[in-house]
């Protein structure tokens, strides 16, 4: 039986991530922005259970990435991956745990978590220590890239050759120009070290496509200035340039803010 190896966004937004990856045996989950409760009933449509999970990985403080953390910690008593700087950021709001649960990576890190290799590297985002996950695969890899505020080429190069990608794509520059926020919320996101925006996302993944990725899910879409239809149309379009075309090329979902998305298996 040919073993199970892919990827679910059990949430994503900010109003809180949560993706599941799987590998064979390995299941590991990178952030918690979800209650105990919404966590494992996620895992339970996804056909998994909380008790099965091998490790959660962090990658950055902010509250909808660890604020079911603590809980979860507590409850099932999972192992997590976390930097330094970034568990130093969120120790006094996750409440008490078993601290033999943490283990501490570099910024820049290759580790194992039972059989599954994983490899962590920083990404620019107005936190502590913010990274981005590579998990290395017999049949490809699969990254999860949030939170990131601009796409240089030493990032690009850290993405490509990855047959599935987890990509934000967080705002459209008209609507967020256009829309309620103050102006230095507005600048805080677009400032190279806030959110990507469509227009970034799909200039990245006409690189990525080029180089082997098969599998998009755009992820930590804004609520007040995106919609995933939108977000949807500003990837095709980008990809169209190279000639890829959705569904022959690539395939593509946009991950769902309050329930889980799609399984994407590779």
């Amino acid at each position: 039986m040919k073993k199970m190896i892919g990827s679910v966004a059990l949430r994503s937004g900010s109003s809180g991530n949560c993706t599941l990856i799987r590998n064979g045996e390995t299941r590991l989950i990178v952030d918690c922005g979800i209650n105990g409760k919404t966590f494992a009933n996620a895992l339970a449509l996804a056909g998994e259970s909380p008790l099965d999970i091998d490790g959660i990985l962090i990658t950055h403080e902010h509250s909808d990435h660890v604020s079911g953390l603590g809980v979860i910690l507590r409850k099932y008593k999972i192992p997590f991956y976390i930097t330094q700087k970034t568990l130093e950021h969120i120790l006094d709001s996750i409440g008490k745990f078993d601290y033999n649960l943490i283990n501490i990576i570099q910024p820049e890190d290759k580790f194992l978590i039972k059989d599954q290799p994983v490899i962590s590297f920083r990404v620019p985002h107005d936190a502590a220590e913010t990274v981005a996950y590579r998990f290395e695969t017999l049949r490809g890899d699969i990254t999860v890239c949030t939170d990131i505020g601009s796409v240089s080429q030493s990032i690009l190069n850290q993405l490509v050759n990855s047959r599935l990608i987890i990509l934000e794509s967080n705002y459209d520059s008209l609507l967020l120009k256009n829309g309620p926020y103050p102006r230095i919320l507005k600048d805080r996101i677009s400032n190279g070290h806030g959110h990507l925006s469509n227009d970034q996302c799909g200039d990245a993944l006409c690189h990525l496509v080029k180089t082997g990725t098969e599998q998009i899910v755009l992820a930590h879409l804004s609520k007040e200035n995106n919609h995933p239809s939108i977000a949807e149309l500003t990837a095709v379009q980008n990809l169209n340039i190279i000639g890829a075309v959705k569904d022959k090329d690539y395939v593509l979902q946009v991950a769902k803010r309050y329930s889980n998305s799609d399984w994407m298996q590779i």
